[in-house]
């Protein structure tokens, strides 16, 4: 992020990353309930679609968490650099697809760029 991108989109609070994180890992967990297996049910056939959304939402839940780990860390710190925003933008570009969703929370969106009008 640029010096610029950074007075234009400032650093989130604790509790806003917490609530961010908190969204997103709801949606994928939301997506990832058909993946969902039950003791003894047998394991998803590699490769198959259910397999694959399986490995995605895991993915996506580990590079949330360490995107906030990294941001946490930087905020506790005092001082953030360029490392929190990094991982802000990181976060916020993973968060924009929800930008329509009615339980987005509303002071995410004066974070998230304008969206060109189409």
């Amino acid at each position: 992020m640029t010096d610029s991108a950074s007075a234009q989109r400032p650093l989130p609070t604790w509790d806003q990353v917490s609530a961010l994180r908190d969204f997103i890992d709801g949606r994928t967990y939301a997506a990832a309930a058909p993946t969902i297996r039950l003791n003894g049910e047998p394991p998803h056939a590699p490769g198959s679609a259910l397999a694959r959304v399986a490995e995605v939402n895991q993915a996506l839940y580990q590079v949330t968490s360490h995107l906030c780990s990294q941001l946490y860390a930087e905020l506790k710190a005092g001082s953030p650099g360029p490392l929190a925003d990094a991982s802000w933008d990181a976060i916020v570009s993973i968060a924009e697809v929800w930008r329509a969703d009615p339980e987005f929370p509303d002071w995410m969106s004066e974070l998230l760029p304008v969206k060109p009008s189409q």
